[in-house]
């Protein structure tokens, strides 16, 4: 590989103020944001289960509650289920769902949560996520949490967790 040339003077980045180059702009600073975002954390396997993308919002400082989302794949050719989480940045955690019921959004345990093979649960805002109750620290944009995952059958995976801003619908 070529070694790139040495500069006399600083690149700068001047962003034209065109109508025409705005949409360029935007569209390079969303496949920006697609790169970092697949690469927020690395996927973590234990058994045939492949955990990945997994991701908290930041909370507002003594907030009691956060949550958790990631993507569980399974591989393997038998369904297999969570029957533990646990975190040292909560009392505990426990998966979640939401649904609307009449025009109102309730969330509820979710259990027992199983993963079919060859299936892939995907734990999102909205949705089925792990809810983290009785927070011991606020949860900061730029964090790193950890938080452990049992399954019944694969075992026990310790699973890292970027905290992205408040407000946040993905892995930044």
């Amino acid at each position: 590989m070529a070694a790139l040339p040495e500069l006399e003077e600083p690149l700068s980045l001047t962003v034209v103020g065109t109508e025409f180059m705005k949409p360029f702009f935007s569209a390079s600073l969303a496949i920006l944001a697609l790169t970092v975002t697949a690469h927020a954390t690395e996927p973590v396997s234990v058994g045939d289960l492949i955990v990945e993308h997994a991701w908290a919002r930041a909370t507002p400082p003594s907030a009691p509650t956060g949550a958790v989302y990631l993507t569980i794949a399974n591989n393997g050719s038998e369904a297999d289920q969570i029957v533990a989480i646990e975190t040292p940045v909560a009392g505990y955690a426990m998966a979640h769902t939401t649904e609307i019921q009449d025009g109102v959004s309730r969330m509820r345990e979710a259990r027992p949560l199983e993963i079919a093979p060859g299936a892939t649960l995907e734990m999102k805002p909205g949705g089925t996520h792990v809810m983290l109750m009785d927070l011991t620290t606020d949860l900061e944009a730029g964090d790193e949490i950890t938080v452990t995952i049992t399954f019944d059958k694969a075992g026990t995976v310790e699973v890292p967790v970027e905290v992205g801003a408040i407000g946040a619908m993905g892995p930044e």
